[in-house]
């Protein structure tokens, strides 16, 4: 078992990572990031292990309207390298997004064996002489020395680590009244076990026996587990789950132990990732770009940064027309019956409109309604196949054209198995609900998108638990997104396949939009433990790979989104305001129908979008919203979701209409 890994084994697997050759930082480091806008200050003047002097510097991105005068946070990342080798240069691009964030963004050199002949116990002096620089400097600086974080990858990271739990180890001769202690701790795969605990054993004898002598003291000295006390500073760390350098049971241990002394440990794990995952500019820069928003994410919520804002649009719009009674009109409502979780059509004469509801939350027979006039007025409810009333879960209605061009309606009806009615006709006359195959899952599906592959080629999406995929499914705590593929027009689909599963993030009921040059999927995502925000993944080759998930903004977090374009190319997104059990009391609509509007450049770069819109003052929880989303012809869109609209009575269906236009004007 991976736990049972000798705990000292780390340190040896740092200490044996490869030279990259950088061994002569100096001029060519100092070019580099003058090139890549840094100020170079040396922090530190000290000694090689021969006694020749060495310069150390500290590589200063500034926010682009900075002052001298300011009190902003700040940064300083230390490189990985096993203690051994490493440049600066790994958290360039870190520095230059927290700059542009408001942070005085630095990465620091520090003596390593390769090129100062030093032992690990100086690279941690340097560390500390760094952080103490800052606070030393603040003044000139423009920084605020009671909101300075470190940060770092691997050796890095456990650099960083002490300064932030152990005491002493200051280099002699500073002014240790001035704190080497840090704020607040980013830690990238850090190696921050490096002595044994719980009476694991320990490496084999002749290993063991050198680790003095390369770390220039007792390991459990430079070891940061053995040292966290109730001061230690709030710490989030990011780490690969199948990271073999440092395993990821030792983070999870340090966490533990943080949380036992009282502070305040936020592990990230990373699904299937190693050991470097992080860095910029490894594999398609989704791990990088994840953990880089998340620890955005967390330096807003301690206090280091401002919350996010959109380049186009400084602050987020925010606007209710939840009392609007001119934009409504409802589509169904029974006093005492529960009308829930609808879905909507739009033909493609841009009037004719379908809309599906069980009666029941979510669970219930299927209410089917039909309008001629663009959503403004609606049928009685209509005849529906004797089965519909057998529905387990959430309908759904998706258009879909097959190979020969016969245009279809099939509406999905979800748990297990998960069954498909088609109608032919334009939802005239519908068949039964028939399974589809041997399997099933939750809110089957949240989306069914044209692919780009063949005629009647589609992608559809949905999630489990563990309960409803197969016929025994029992509930777990991993939740698996799957997808599956139609070939035939939506009338038969490819056993599921796993996109993501995690026991630490739920992602559910995914919805799915297109880029406007047709070239990009992205789909949101619930996250469901309601532990972080919504997330997004995208995928550049029709569905058949995705990329690794990252959060959204909290503008965007929320359930079941859907979204459709306008006519000027803007998104508008409806769904359920749920936030993180965090940030709620941080969301003015918590528990509302809402949407978003903003671009698919503002999906792609994490910005908040332009307007944040209630759409309905829900009365009872978060018990709302399962929308549909149309567009007519003149622009005006239609919505459509269910909700406690009036208290003390049961939900029913209920439609806004607006245009973007009319938020502009506001």
């Amino acid at each position: 078992m991976s736990h049972r890994i000798p705990v000292l084994l780390v340190l040896i697997a740092l200490i044996a990572i490869p030279d990259s050759g950088l061994q002569a930082q100096d001029q060519e480091t100092e070019t580099k990031m003058r090139d890549a806008g840094a100020a170079v200050e040396v922090y530190k003047t000290t000694e090689d292990a021969e006694g020749a002097p060495v310069s150390l510097n500290a590589y200063v991105f500034y926010p682009a309207d900075h002052k001298p005068t300011d009190r902003r946070s700040a940064i300083v990342f230390f490189f990985g390298g096993g203690w051994k080798n490493g440049t600066p240069n790994q958290f360039v691009e870190h520095c230059k997004y927290l700059a542009s964030r408001g942070m005085v963004a630095m990465t620091a050199d520090y003596r390593v064996l390769n090129r100062q002949g030093t032992k690990a116990l100086k690279c941690v002096a340097d560390g500390k002489s760094a952080v103490r620089w800052i606070r030393q400097q603040a003044d000139r600086l423009g920084v605020d020395p009671e909101r300075i974080v470190a940060g770092g990858g691997s050796a890095g990271g456990h650099v960083a680590a002490c300064t932030g739990v152990i005491k002493g180890l200051d280099e002699s001769g500073e002014n240790t009244s001035v704190s080497s202690r840090p704020d607040a701790l980013a830690l990238f795969n850090p190696a921050v076990v490096l002595a044994g605990i719980d009476d694991r054993p320990p490496l084999d004898p002749e290993k063991v026996a050198g680790l003095p002598e390369r770390m220039g003291t007792d390991p459990k000295a430079l070891s940061p587990i053995h040292h966290i006390g109730a001061e230690a500073p709030p710490t989030i760390i990011f780490h690969g789950k199948a990271d073999a350098t440092v395993p990821y049971w030792t983070v999870q241990e340090y966490c533990g132990a943080m949380e036992k002394a009282g502070g305040d440990c936020e592990l990230v794990g990373f699904e299937g990732q190693g050991h470097g995952f992080f860095n910029h500019g490894r594999g398609d820069n989704s791990s990088y770009e994840t953990s880089i928003r998340q620890l955005d994410r967390f330096l807003v919520k301690h206090g280091f940064l401002e919350p996010p804002r959109s380049q186009d649009s400084p602050r987020l719009t925010t606007i209710d027309l939840s009392n609007d009674v001119d934009r409504q009109v409802i589509v169904d409502r029974e006093p005492g019956q529960y009308l829930g979780h609808p879905t909507t059509c739009l033909l493609e004469d841009g009037k004719t409109m379908l809309c599906v509801y069980p009666k029941g939350h979510g669970r219930g027979g299927i209410v089917y309604k039909r309008s001629d006039d663009g959503g403004l007025t609606w049928s009685d409810r209509l005849p529906t196949p004797e089965n519909w009333s057998t529905s387990k879960e959430v309908p759904t209605l998706h258009r879909v054209i097959g190979p020969d061009g016969t245009k279809r309606i099939i509406m999905w009806s979800g748990l297990y198995p998960a069954r498909l009615a088609v109608s032919e006709n334009d939802g005239l006359d519908w068949s039964p609900l028939k399974p589809v195959g041997n399997w099933g899952g939750i809110v089957v599906m949240g989306f069914v998108e044209a692919l780009q592959t063949g005629p009647g080629h589609y992608l559809a999406m949905f999630h489990d638990d563990g309960r409803f995929f197969a016929a025994d499914g029992k509930r777990s705590d991993t939740f698996t997104l799957y997808k599956t593929f139609s070939t035939d027009g939506g009338l038969t689909w490819s056993a599921p396949q796993s996109v993501y599963q995690s026991s630490d993030v739920h992602l559910c009921e995914p919805g799915c939009i297109r880029s406007p040059d047709g070239k990009r999927l992205a789909v949101l995502l619930r996250e469901n433990a309601r532990r972080k925000t919504s997330h997004i993944i995208f995928s550049d080759d029709e569905g058949k790979t995705w990329s690794s998930p990252r959060e959204v903004p909290l503008a965007l977090t929320g359930d079941r989104h859907t979204g459709k374009y306008t006519a000027d190319g803007r998104l508008f997104i409806s769904y359920r305001c749920q936030s993180p059990v965090q940030s709620r009391k941080d969301r003015v609509f918590e528990g509302d129908w809402v949407g978003w509007v903003g671009t698919w450049d503002d999906l792609v770069e994490g910005r908040d979008g332009q307007y944040f819109v209630r759409l309905g003052d829900n009365t009872k929880g978060a018990d709302t919203a399962y929308p549909g989303v149309e567009v007519l012809p003149d622009d005006t869109i239609v919505t459509t979701t269910y909700g406690h609209w009036t208290k003390g009575e049961q939900p029913y269906i209920l439609s806004v209409r607006l245009k973007l236009s009319e938020l502009d004007r506001r």
